[in-house]
């Protein structure tokens, strides 16, 4: 009789084992090919967002703010709606809400607006999302630049009143403003959505919240309690929880943002999943992959619309 002959138990155990290395040593490039194409499509929603911000300067002759006054604090991003292909959406929105209590820009008839996920708005390599954990409404990894962090005072506090960027409050900055170039000044860059934890410990997606209008001065943002559930928490709203950032920090700190309560100050870093750096659109449309590397002297440098510094390389 014919025998047949199988595999022993040693040889099956063999296979496995060359499949599994296989698999382990496959399964990083596979990541590495997917946050590749995450990257690709980050950077191809800021230089939409970019085109977006050229189109409206030429339509309304200056660029939006970074916040609208109160109570009806809407952010440049619900002002560049039309922009980018959006328009049904905008038409939900009303920058002139009759009057009611609290912020204006999520509630009453702006409601359906704010929980609207707009997918331009999101970096899909940010693996939290379209909503930061137990809030309604729909977020944003996509931040305009106030500037250095510092006022017209001379201090680190993030005031986006007098700032030294590109979006403010109640003061649009024209192309001819920037006077350090459009190719040497920042205008949006990365967030991480918030974690929707309080009292963590993740520098990532939580920020030190102050209580009021508190000045976000390094001094008072040495400790305080943790909390992650703003950051990045609704597109719709202007101000450093969600739609604003500066250069006080370097890109993906290993410190905590700080905020307030009041929404009104901050010191805010651009930060992002991918791998040692930050997509980050100049003024000019252009998006540059920007290292956590960069000098600071340099990032500040590129924070400022009229500085009158030279970046140099990065």
């Amino acid at each position: 009789m014919k025998t047949r002959r199988g595999f022993t138990l040693i040889e099956l155990l063999v296979v496995i084992a060359i499949i599994a290395v296989l698999i382990g040593l496959l399964l990083p490039a596979v990541q590495m090919v997917r946050e590749a194409a995450a990257r690709t499509q980050c950077t191809n929603n800021l230089k939409q967002l970019g085109l977006a911000l050229h189109n409206y300067n030429d339509t309304l002759g200056a660029f939006p703010g970074a916040r609208d006054p109160w109570p009806a604090p809407f952010s440049a991003q619900a002002h560049l709606l039309p922009f980018v292909e959006q328009a049904n959406l905008q038409n939900l929105v009303d920058f002139n809400p009759p009057a009611g209590s609290g912020d204006l820009t999520y509630s009453g008839v702006n409601l359906a607006a704010a929980e609207f996920t707009v997918k331009l708005f999101l970096c899909p390599s940010d693996a939290i999302g379209p909503k930061v954990p137990g809030c309604a409404y729909g977020a944003s990894n996509y931040y305009c630049n106030v500037g250095t962090g510092m006022s017209a005072a001379g201090v680190y506090d993030g005031d986006y009143v007098t700032g030294d960027g590109v979006f403010l409050l109640t003061h649009p900055i024209r192309i001819t403003d920037i006077t350090d170039g459009t190719s040497n000044t920042a205008g949006l860059s990365e967030a991480l959505l918030g974690d929707g934890q309080t009292g963590g410990t993740d520098v990532r997606r939580e920020a030190i919240m102050l209580s009021g209008s508190t000045l976000t001065t390094p001094g008072a943002c040495g400790s305080g309690p943790t909390d992650g559930t703003h950051p990045g928490n609704s597109w719709i709203n202007g101000g450093y929880w969600a739609t604003a950032y500066n250069h006080y920090f370097l890109p993906n700190t290993s410190s905590f943002d700080c905020l307030n309560t009041a929404n009104n100050y901050g010191l805010k870093a651009a930060r992002s999943a991918h791998t040692n750096g930050v997509n980050l659109m100049l003024c000019d449309g252009s998006v540059h992959f920007t290292s956590n590397a960069i000098s600071l002297y340099t990032w500040r440098a590129l924070a400022t619309r009229s500085g009158g510094e030279v970046p140099g390389n990065y």
